[in-house]
C-alpha cells in the first residue's frame, strides 16, 4: 500500500452498522462498505472460516492478516474465536504500510467495545511499543477535534490525559500499570466481565510496515488463515498479481484458507494458477461477497461453477503480472493492459450473451 504522509489524508465517517469506515483521498477508494465496516469483514472474513472443524483441534493457529487498515478483520476474528473454547495460542501476523492506522486501532468505535472489550485490549497489549513510538499519530488523528466522535470513548482521557501525551519516556513498569487498568475497568470481575474462556497471553500479534510484497518474501511461517483486503485490483494491482498469489501459497499450510472480497475472474484465475483450489463466498442474502481460497479443494464449500470457470478463459480472466514483485502500480496496470489488448481471447459480454442464449 502506498499513501501520502499527509496528516489528512483520512477522512472517517460512520457505517450503517455504528462502526468506523475509512477513505482515503490519496488512492481515491474506501477501506470499509458504507453498509457497516464490522459488519463487512464479519460476514466476508470471519463468517467463512470454519474454525471448529479446521482450526481448534490445533495447538497453535496462525493468521496472516494482509491491509490491515484499522484491524476490522483481526478484529472481528478475536470475536469470532473468543466465542470459542479455544485454549491454544493464535499468532497474528499484520502487514500494513501505514503504521498511524494500526496505531489507532484499538481506540477506533468499532461497535465492539461494550460487548467485547478483550478485543481492543488484546490489541493494545501487542501494540503498545508501537502506539507509545507514534504519538504524534495520536495528537494528529486522534485528539484532532473533528474525529473525537469517532474514538471509543472510555479511551478518549487516557490519550488525552492519562498517559500517551503525558510521558516523553515509558518504563515497563509504566506500560503494564496502564494495561493492568484497562483490564481490571473493562474485563476483570469489577464490570461482571471476566475473561473466562481464553488468557490474554495467549495472543501474539506482529505488525509489519513495510509494502506487503517486500515482508512476504521475508516470511517463512505456514499459515491457517490469510485474509487478503487490498484496495482494489484496479487502484492496487500490486497485491494482486500471479506472483503474490504464489508467495501466498507458499506461505500457506495445506489446510489453509485464504479469503477475500474479491470476486474478480482475473483474482481467480491467479489464485488457481498459483496453485490454489478457490470457491465463491456469499452474504446472507446468498449474493456472491467473494472468494475463498485453499490449497485443499476438500475445504471449499462452494466450488467455482460453469459460468465462473468460463469467464475466468475470457479477457476477464488475464490476471495482473510482477515478476520480481516491485513495479509500481502504474507498471503492473500498463503490462496488463497490453496483454489485454493483444489477446486474442473472448470478450466478457460475449461470453456472458453466448453462455446466457445456450442456457435459454
Amino acid at each position: 500500500m502506498c499513501i501520502t504522509e499527509s496528516k489528512n489524508y483520512i477522512d472517517f465517517s460512520f457505517t450503517q452498522d455504528g462502526s468506523v469506515g475509512l477513505y482515503n483521498r490519496k488512492v481515491e477508494d474506501v477501506y470499509h462498505s458504507v453498509f457497516g465496516a464490522l459488519s463487512e469483514a464479519e460476514e466476508k472474513f470471519a463468517a467463512p472460516l470454519n474454525l471448529s472443524g479446521n482450526y481448534l483441534h490445533k495447538k497453535n493457529i496462525k493468521v496472516l492478516d494482509i491491509c490491515y487498515g484499522i484491524g476490522y478483520n483481526t478484529k472481528a476474528f478475536l470475536k469470532k474465536i473468543l466465542q470459542t473454547k479455544y485454549k491454544g495460542k493464535v499468532y497474528i501476523d499484520i502487514l500494513e504500510y501505514d503504521k498511524k492506522l494500526v496505531t489507532i486501532s484499538p481506540f477506533i468505535k468499532d461497535n465492539l467495545f461494550k460487548k467485547y472489550p478483550e478485543v481492543s485490549y488484546i490489541l493494545l497489549a501487542n501494540l503498545l511499543n508501537e502506539i507509545i513510538e507514534d504519538k504524534a499519530a495520536l495528537k494528529d488523528i486522534l485528539l484532532k477535534s473533528d474525529n473525537k466522535k469517532f474514538i471509543e470513548p472510555f479511551y478518549r482521557s487516557l490519550i488525552k490525559n492519562k498517559y500517551f501525551l503525558r510521558y516523553s519516556y515509558n518504563p515497563l513498569g509504566q506500560n503494564n500499570s496502564f494495561l493492568h487498568n484497562i483490564y481490571y475497568q473493562c474485563i476483570s470481575q469489577r464490570n461482571k466481565r471476566p475473561l473466562k474462556r481464553l488468557k490474554i497471553h495467549n495472543f501474539i500479534i506482529k505488525p509489519y510496515f513495510d509494502d506487503a510484497r517486500n515482508t512476504i518474501k521475508s516470511l517463512n511461517n505456514k499459515y491457517d488463515i490469510i485474509f487478503l483486503d487490498a484496495f482494489t485490483p484496479a487502484k492496487l494491482p500490486t497485491l494482486w498479481s500471479y506472483e503474490f498469489f504464489k508467495e501466498l501459497y507458499r506461505l500457506s499450510d495445506v489446510n489453509a484458507t485464504l479469503v477475500t472480497y474479491s470476486n474478480s475472474a482475473a483474482v481467480r484465475h491467479a489464485m488457481l494458477e498459483a496453485g490454489f483450489f478457490a470457491g465463491k463466498l456469499f452474504d446472507k442474502q446468498h449474493r456472491h461477497c467473494g472468494t475463498i481460497a485453499s490449497p485443499n479443494n476438500n475445504l471449499i464449500l462452494n466450488k467455482l461453477d460453469e459460468y465462473d470457470t468460463g469467464l475466468i478463459k475470457t479477457k476477464a480472466g488475464i490476471y495482473y503480472k510482477d515478476a520480481n514483485l516491485n513495479l509500481t502500480a502504474k507498471e503492473i496496470i500498463d503490462l496488463y493492459n497490453k496483454e489485454k489488448s493483444e489477446s486474442n481471447l473472448q470478450t466478457p459480454s460475449q461470453y456472458i450473451k453466448k453462455y446466457k442464449t445456450e442456457k435459454l
